[in-house]
This record gives C-alpha cells, sequence and structure tokens, in this order.
C-alpha cells in the first residue's frame, strides 16, 4: 500500500480511456501518477467501452508506475464506472463536479464495495475530488470538512470552473486566482494534504508552465495535472522541489531550530530571519517534500 506522506503528485499525466495505445504508452513519461480518463477525454458514444478498455490497460501497467489513478464520471455513471474499473492496480479515483459531501459518501460506499468485491483493504483505494464549478467552489469548505477519510485532497478543474463563470482562462491566470487559494486554504483546514493544481492548455508554452507552477506551488499547491507528455518533466522540476542552496537554508534552520528547543528555546534568529514552531515546521515539511521528489527519505 501507497505510503500517501511520502508519495509525491507533482505531476499527474492523463490518457484518454478509449485509446489502446495512449494508454499503453501514458506509463512512459515518468509522471508520478497516471489517470486513466472515462469522462471529458471520452466521447459519449465510447463511454461504455472505454471502462474495459481501462480495466485492461491496468492490468498492463503492471509496477511501471507508482500511482494510478481512474477519472470517472460525474452523476449516474459513477457507480457503473467504479464496478467495472476499481480492483487490484487502481490506487485512487477522481471524481469530477464535487459540489457537496453527500456526493463523496456516495463515491466513498462505492469504492468500498468494489474493494470489497475484490479483495482489497478497505481504504486502499483514495479519493480525490475535483472543485470545478462555482456550487463546488463556493461550499468547499463544508464538503471537505465533512469528507469521509478515503479523501487524500482535492484537485481544482480550472477549464471547467472557468466556463461555468463564463469567463476565459488568460496566461496569467488572474481569473482562478480566488479559486485557487480559496481550494488552498479549504483543503488545509480540513486536514487534507496540498490540493492538486488544474491543468495548463497551452501546449506548446512550456515557458509559461513553468511560470505558472512555480506561482501554484508558491501559494500552496503540491502539484498539477498534465495533459502533454512534454510538461512532466517542467512541473516535476517545478513542485516541491528546492535548489541545492534553498535545501541547505532549510537543514541550518531545522538544525539549529532542534539545538535550541533542546536547550528550553523556542524563538531564535536564524541568517536574520525570526524563527519559531511555525517557521521550523515549514522548513521541515518542505524537506520532506524535496526529498521525497527526489527518491530520498
Amino acid at each position: 500500500m501507497i505510503d500517501w506522506t511520502l508519495q509525491p503528485l507533482r505531476a499527474l499525466l492523463f490518457a484518454p480511456g478509449s485509446e489502446p495505445r495512449k494508454l499503453r504508452r501514458v506509463a512512459t513519461f515518468g509522471a508520478d501518477a497516471v489517470v486513466l480518463d472515462l469522462e471529458d477525454a471520452v466521447a459519449d458514444r465510447e463511454k461504455a467501452g472505454a471502462r474495459a478498455t481501462v480495466r485492461d490497460a491496468i492490468g498492463g501497467l503492471g509496477d511501471s508506475v507508482v500511482v494510478v489513478v481512474v477519472r470517472v464520471n460525474a452523476g449516474d455513471a459513477t457507480e457503473e464506472d467504479v464496478a467495472a474499473t476499481v480492483g487490484p492496480g487502481v490506487d485512487m479515483v477522481m471524481l469530477p463536479k464535487v459540489e457537496s459531501a453527500a456526493v463523496l459518501h456516495r463515491a466513498d460506499a462505492l469504492i468500498a464495495h468494489a474493494e470489497g468485491r475484490a479483495g482489497l483493504a478497505l481504504g486502499s483505494v483514495r479519493l480525490l475530488p475535483i472543485v470545478e464549478t462555482a456550487a463546488g467552489l463556493a461550499d468547499c469548505e463544508r464538503l471537505l470538512a465533512d469528507a469521509p477519510s478515503r479523501v487524500l485532497t482535492a484537485a481544482l478543474g480550472a477549464g471547467d470552473l472557468t466556463a461555468d463563470l463564463g469567463v476565459a482562462l488568460s496566461r496569467g491566470g488572474e481569473e482562478i486566482a480566488y479559486a485557487r487559494s480559496r481550494l488552498v486554504v479549504a483543503c488545509r483546514a480540513a486536514g487534507l494534504a496540498a490540493p492538486i493544481d488544474g491543468p495548463w492548455l497551452r501546449l506548446a508554452d512550456l515557458e509559461g508552465l513553468a511560470a505558472d507552477s512555480a506561482h501554484s506551488s508558491a501559494i500552496g499547491f503540491q502539484g498539477r495535472v498534465a495533459v502533454h507528455p512534454p510538461q512532466v518533466e517542467v512541473v516535476q522540476a517545478v513542485y516541491g522541489r528546492l535548489t541545492p542552496e534553498e535545501a541547505e537554508r532549510e537543514e541550518r534552520i531545522v538544525e539549529a531550530f532542534e539545538a535550541a528547543e533542546a536547550e528550553g528555546v523556542a524563538s531564535l534568529r536564524v541568517e536574520g530571519t525570526f524563527v519559531d514552531y511555525p517557521i521550523y515546521r515549514l522548513a521541515l515539511e518542505r524537506l520532506h517534500r524535496h526529498r521525497a521528489g527526489n527518491g530520498r527519505n
């Protein structure tokens, strides 16, 4: 079973569930997680067949990826999607257009039933809701606070959200600044892991992706969706990674604080910066994410 406290989720690479060739290749690009999509990337008339295609693809992934995610459809189709795909080899279900805790609890029950049928440990398949409507954003604090324990964190669906709001998403992303910050706060207030940001849709603009990802990481996201393989390396280079100088400085903060604490002191100055428990804990968290992303414990 995955240790989610150590597993980085920087780049989540999508593949359409109705295209076997892309499903076979998605595991070859080094993403932290692959998302086999039954929702928006699949034409309506292909959705029923895509369930079997995804289940077959999961069996062929083997140990080539660490985290396997299936994005199911919202509404009545959720039950069929979960029943057809959740089993050995699936680590997480991504649930779109979540607007209430009741929807999360229904998905939780469906996944639990599928786990039991497949002989999996209860709770082994995690749940990742997507907040991507105005209604979902307006209630995100309550729905995440009331979420079942299966929920690891939440993701922001920027494309659907901007469409719901009737605005076009610019390169600077000003239109979703409020939504981003609100989701970060809602996840943390609910005791969940840092959220997952939405995709960068300007596929040829890798420089813009790097800049936007740096901003996203700085405001509290742990990673983001990738919809194009060349995006994976760019995204992974940004989220959770520290430069050697930054990592060394965080280590000095941790070492100095722990030495001071052993002497009964809980506030001090390190290289001109005031350090107390919150700053120390942030340094620990940043180092933890950095080491996890580099394969260190």
